[in-house]
């Protein structure tokens, strides 16, 4: 069964408040009596209000020995936050120990945190995956405080994990990762969001051998966001927490959705990876502004063993608009899979061959179609995007100044210098544009070719109607002998296109269209 501080659910009954947690036997640390947080024992006195520590022994929880609902004994305290604490309970009629989260007395009467426990009971109670905590029961205490029965973990959560050991390696932490992603799959095929999925709110269980796998489950859906009610949510509320949560989650808790779980599973395999959260250790309010303006680091920079499509993954799962993100949690497990070396030897039916770790570190796992593919695709982004900023720009320059050209008719010398030096200042312009909006996401070959992607479009219309206008044109010459639209007419019509392009893909009006014929 594990002791106090192996078992996870502990972090269930703190992560909503964002205590720190102890089990209830833990000499290194104490609760305050007021607020219930629990603290190193360095401290005197509670950081929230104040209130000195207590040198006296707690005396016994009154709820030691206590039956719950005819059927749970609570036989001890396995540890407390900030809103409930969290015992172990056996079942009086069958040889099955389970555990018991009981809201703390005086927030019993808190209306917003009784709606937030009785939605943890329904959100989990929807979703049937073995990578979720199970609900067993939803009771009353004999003082008539709400109580959930729950499964009874051994193992630790992956927020303990990673404060003893500072980082993984990719070999473990994508199979966690994966996990992940599928009891976030599950629970949004029934309509439920999590909205706060962070290290602290997933569960690591012993593996039933040395060395096999441990069994990954995603607790605490206190926030969670259910389809058919969100009544809870305020429209300017915002819930979660700041080093994992999506920019639009930032924005507004009614904005989250799926995607934004999406986002969260890969800011948590950045923290795995990197040993720390994006955007590093700052304040929660400073964290936010950066998560709303600007891209995390590189977790290349922050790692560099980290091979390059991982990486790709990550920036791609975490972009900062929804429509550029991984479009779900089991295409992000997918893509995921192409550099977990144990799920490329389950494909095979064999066990990893010696050299799939090492090929993994170095970017792809050899002979995978998908590695490979998200690879070449990251390497060859910021080179790309280099060309068609070089390209965009002339191509702006050439088009004004040959219909400068067509509408002045220059005759001297003075007059081509004009439309070379205007030409010129168009082409400086378009560039300083791309420089200003590609430098903030240089850093993210994804969202480098998110940025590029309209101009390409822009140029490819642009072009292509150049040429099939001109195509056109010679053959009315040589049939009629004389062209059938001037140059003025046929620059203004790829100029059209062009801008038509632009427009299209900056707007995602292709995206708006099938929407709306769907």
């Amino acid at each position: 069964m594990g002791s106090p501080r192996e078992h996870g659910e502990p972090a269930a009954a703190s992560s909503a408040s964002g205590a720190t947690l102890s089990g209830a036997s833990d000499a290194t640390t104490w609760t305050c009596p007021s607020c219930h947080h629990v603290y190193p024992a360095e401290f005197a006195v509670c950081p929230r209000d104040a209130t000195p520590r207590a040198e006296v022994a707690p005396g016994p929880d009154p709820l030691i020995g206590d039956v719950l609902g005819r059927t749970y004994r609570v036989v001890r305290v396995l540890a407390e936050g900030g809103m409930a604490r969290l015992y172990e309970a056996e079942h009086l009629r069958i040889a099955a120990r389970f555990a018991a989260k009981v809201i703390h007395d005086d927030l019993a009467r808190e209306p917003d945190l009784l709606a937030r426990f009785e939605r943890e009971a329904r959100a989990a109670g929807r979703i049937h995956s073995e990578h979720v905590v199970r609900i067993v029961d939803v009771l009353r205490t004999q003082d008539n405080r709400p109580c959930l029965i729950t499964e009874l973990l051994d193992g630790e959560d992956l927020q303990s994990l990673l404060d003893r050991v500072g980082k993984l390696s990719v070999v473990h932490a994508i199979p966690i990762a994966r996990q992940i992603c599928r009891a976030v799959a599950a629970a949004h095929a029934v309509g439920v969001v999590h909205r706060d999925l962070k290290p602290a709110n997933v569960f690591l269980c012993k593996p039933a051998s040395d060395g096999g796998e441990p069994l990954v489950k995603v607790f605490d859906f206190g926030v969670a966001k259910l389809t058919d009610d969100d009544k809870l949510t305020r429209t300017d509320a915002v819930m979660g927490t700041a080093a994992y949560m999506a920019p639009e989650q930032a924005r507004s808790a009614t904005d989250a959705s799926p995607l934004s779980d999406v986002y969260s599973i890969s800011a948590v395999l950045y923290h795995m990876l990197c040993g720390q959260p994006p955007y590093g250790s700052v304040p929660a309010q400073s964290r936010l502004a950066l998560v709303l303006h600007e891209e995390p680091a590189r977790p290349r920079s922050l790692e560099p063993s980290i091979p390059a499509g991982v990486e790709a993954v990550i920036q791609h799962a975490m972009a900062r608009e929804r429509q550029g993100r991984v479009q779900s949690a089991l295409e992000l497990d997918a893509q995921l899979a192409a550099f977990d070396p144990s799920s490329a030897a389950t494909a095979a039916g064999a066990a990893p061959p010696p050299g799939a770790r090492a090929a993994s570190h170095h970017g792809r796992l050899t002979g995978d179609p998908v590695a490979t593919q998200i690879v070449v695709r990251a390497r060859l982004a910021r080179p790309l995007a280099a060309l068609v900023a070089v390209a965009s720009s002339l191509a702006a320059g050439s088009w004004i100044a040959a219909m400068l050209a067509v509408a002045i008719a220059p005759t001297s010398g003075g007059e081509h210098l004009l439309i070379g030096l205007i030409a010129i200042v168009a082409i400086a312009g378009v560039a300083a544009a791309h420089i200003r909006v590609l430098r903030p996401s240089w850093s993210s070959p994804p969202a480098v070719l998110r940025h590029i992607r309209p101009a390409a479009r822009a140029i490819v219309a642009g072009g292509l109607t150049f040429g099939a206008v001109e195509l056109a044109v010679q053959g009315t010459f040589a049939v009629l002998g004389a062209p059938a639209l001037g140059l003025g007419t046929r620059l203004s019509l790829a100029g059209g296109a062009a801008v038509l392009g632009l427009i299209w893909q900056t707007l995602r009006l292709g995206e708006r269209l099938v929407r709306r014929i769907g």
